[in-house]
Formats: structure tokens, C-alpha cells, sequence
């Protein structure tokens, strides 16, 4: 997540390029490796382009996603874009009804623990801002958010 300053607004943005590295690095090395070590009984070819062509589209769609929110303190609202393959959604939010939710969960064995930032918003669905894995808290992120925005924060 970068966060950035621009014209007195503030924005955040979330690209999923990691995502799409992963998948079309193993799409192309699944093909790659079928093509040079080939069997003659068993069409590894076959196999490979049935699972390396969902993968390459799957990076690709990674690659094209993006989320950004946009916070204008001096309008009092805040921009939601979300951009997908073939759809692009924008969304204005006051910023009185927004506010930032962390939670936290641990698995059954207590042995990994995910944190989740979300920003909330009243009578909407909630927007999912950040995750991540680790034992360390993102405390810090999640209120500079909410000082960002102006709203609470809910540590749950």
C-alpha cells in the first residue's frame, strides 16, 4: 500500500503486481518445461497449456487490478476507485460516515494470526484496506488512516 500526497489529497493505493508475477512465472515454467522434456506416451504438452493458459490469464487479471481510495479533507469526501478487468466502479463517500476497523484473527492452533484493516462505512458495505500476516499488529497504519480520513478507530 502506498500513500501519497497529491493537490491536498491524500491517496492510497493497492496494486496486485505480486499476483501477477507469481502466476505467469509458473504459467510460462510449466509450458516451458513440458516443451523442452516431452514424453511421447504420457502429452505433458497437452497438461501444461491446460494448466499454464488459466494461469496466464489469471496474471494478467492481477496485473489490470487495482484499488485506489482518495481522501480530500477539504471537500469531505473520500473516492473509492476499484479497477478490474473490464469493469471500473467509482464511488463517493462523506467522510462523517466513514470509519476504520482493525481486527485481528488467530487460527485454532494460535500459531498464525492475520490482521485486517477495513474502512467502514454507515448503511454500505465495507471496504477491505489492507491485510496482513504476522504477529505484529498494523497499529500505527490503521491510525494513520483514521487520522487520514478524520474518523475512529475500532480495534477489535
Amino acid at each position: 500500500m502506498r500513500r501519497l500526497v497529491r493537490d491536498g489529497r491524500i491517496l492510497y493505493v493497492r496494486r496486485h503486481f505480486g499476483w501477477s508475477i507469481l502466476f505467469i512465472t509458473l504459467s510460462l515454467s510449466i509450458v516451458l518445461f513440458a516443451w523442452l522434456f516431452p514424453s511421447e506416451k504420457k502429452g505433458e504438452l497437452g497438461a501444461a497449456l491446460y494448466y499454464g493458459v488459466p494461469l496466464a490469464i489469471a496474471g494478467m487479471i492481477a496485473t489490470l487490478r487495482a484499488e485506489v481510495v482518495a481522501i480530500d479533507p477539504a471537500l469531505g469526501k473520500a473516492l473509492f476507485l476499484d479497477r478490474r478487468l473490464f469493469r471500473f466502479r467509482r464511488r463517493f463517500r462523506n467522510l462523517d460516515r466513514l470509519a476504520v476497523r482493525l481486527k485481528s484473527i488467530s487460527s485454532a492452533e494460535g500459531y498464525s494470526v492475520h490482521h485486517y484493516i477495513w474502512i467502514d462505512v454507515t448503511d454500505d458495505r465495507s471496504v477491505l484496506f489492507k491485510m496482513q500476516h504476522g504477529h505484529g499488529q498494523p497499529l500505527d497504519e490503521a491510525r494513520q488512516l483514521a487520522t487520514d480520513l478524520g474518523s475512529p478507530l475500532i480495534v477489535e
